[in-house]
């Protein structure tokens, strides 16, 4: 369950979303934006590894919890050209819906304007950078080691689609764990430490509509489901979640806040626990743009907070993510 907590990173995803969701510009150039900050965050999770992994690598036992804390800093970049005649745009920077920061996907890809049908957009997903998991999660009494953890693969979109206020995505990504170890610590056989491989594929599809108020104001719940095909079936599930989230544009300030509810049920008996793993999911998140910062018109200041739980019926999946986060967002 490293992926849950979709909604403590839409603090720094919520304007990668606005730019994806934006209309292609009318001139031909760069455009884009950078932002350079820091956040603190605080892990609780036996799953996921925290921002100080040294600190939680040890399990006394399979009824225990661990966590950490720890701050980093934040870089994220969204980069694309525009080619005005053909209304076509490429775009380069981080996917929208991974669930967590730790995960640092990137997507390459190109979107095209169809008239007043909307846009559509292709893009290849790739990790620029690798994400972390624990070899073996449930090593108990021993110091437990990281490995890389990769995710290549396509994403389709359709937004505004035939000239309406409903967008759409489809995502399809091979999901790789350098050194998958599952198991490997504790007495299974050969086929009960197969259930708990995590190499497969996974799928996503969401669905949106964004409901354009008074004075700049916009309200967009969202429905997504996810499937994720691993290798072995303890470790395969299917993730069912709505999101709702509110922005509201002024000319001094933006406010984009979120709210996020699921469900994870997996297929099959993990032969650690002898049940079969369920979850509720829920996360909150606000953030808050300070523009024209020092009467500098593309620059930003940027505040945001975040916490999502997962409450699971195996206490040894339990997850509790809190952030916090300052910086500066330059346009251009």
């Amino acid at each position: 369950m490293n992926k849950l907590m979709l909604a403590v990173s839409l603090g720094l995803l919520s304007q990668a979303a606005m730019a994806e969701m934006a209309p292609i510009p009318q001139q031909s150039g760069f455009s884009g934006f950078g932002l350079l900050g820091g956040s603190y965050s605080n892990v609780n999770s036996n799953v996921v590894v925290g921002p100080k992994e040294e600190s939680s690598r040890r399990l006394d036992s399979l009824s225990s919890h661990t966590g950490s804390d720890g701050g980093k800093a934040d870089i994220n970049l969204d980069l694309r050209y525009t080619f005005a005649d053909t209304r076509t745009q490429l775009f380069l920077g981080n996917l929208i819906q991974d669930a967590v920061r730790l995960d640092f996907t990137q997507q390459f890809g190109v979107r095209q304007q169809i008239g007043n049908k909307g846009i559509i957009s292709g893009a290849f997903v790739f990790s620029g950078i690798p994400g972390e998991a624990w070899e073996d999660p449930y090593a108990v009494g021993t110091e437990r080691q990281t490995t890389d953890r990769k995710s290549n693969g396509m994403r389709l979109g359709w937004d505004g689609i035939w000239g309406s206020q409903f967008s759409a995505n489809y995502t399809v990504r091979k999901i790789e764990i350098e050194d998958e170890r599952s198991g490997a610590s504790l007495s299974l056989s050969p086929a009960e430490q197969a259930l708990l491989d995590r190499n497969g594929n996974m799928q996503s599809i969401d669905l949106a509509y964004n409901l354009v108020g008074p004075q700049g104001s916009v309200l967009s719940p969202m429905i997504s489901y996810s499937r994720n095909d691993a290798d072995g079936k303890a470790s395969s599930y299917d993730r069912t979640a709505f999101q709702l989230t509110y922005a509201l544009q002024q000319a001094q300030y933006s406010l984009v806040t979120n709210f996020f509810a699921g469900q994870v049920e997996y297929d099959a008996v993990n032969p650690v626990f002898g049940r079969t793993v369920k979850a509720d999911e829920w996360g909150v998140n606000a953030n808050f743009f300070w523009h024209n910062l020092w009467s500098v018109k593309p620059l930003s200041a940027v505040f945001s907070a975040s916490y999502g739980n997962s409450d699971a019926n195996v206490d040894f999946f339990d997850t509790e993510l809190s952030r916090i986060s300052a910086g500066l967002m330059y346009r251009f």
